[in-house]
């Protein structure tokens, strides 16, 4: 018993991990796994409307959006005398804005395959 003290959660995990594989081998046997339904989160209006492409486009072009306003707020920083630089090179690095040049930076758009001076 002294070798399990202070591994409660994880002892805790481990059973209940056996109690699933118990629980899909004897699913198994019947062909039927049923998992519980997630009725807390809805379906989104443009995929009920216009489609799950449609709503991937409009995530992708909100995404663009705001890789814009983020890269105009940081350029504003710089103007006004503010320490903005680091921001927007951590754009560049996360890839949400690409350099064409030495001082030229553009948001990203995800929607895009290629891009102009984009990796």
């Amino acid at each position: 018993m002294g070798a399990l003290r202070g591994l409660g959660r994880a002892y805790q995990a481990y059973k209940k991990s056996k109690q699933a594989s118990k629980a899909l081998q004897s699913s198994k046997k019947t062909d039927k796994l049923q998992f519980p339904v997630i009725k807390s989160v809805p379906v989104s209006k443009t995929v009920t409307q216009e489609g799950a492409e449609a709503s991937v486009k409009k995530t992708k072009s909100d995404a663009y959006l705001k890789n814009i306003d983020e890269l105009n707020k940081h350029n504003r920083d710089i103007l006004k005398g503010e320490e903005a630089k680091k921001k927007l090179e951590h754009m560049v690095d996360t890839k949400k804005a690409y350099k064409i040049g030495k001082k030229s930076i553009h948001p990203s758009d995800p929607g895009k395959k290629k891009q102009i001076g984009a990796d």
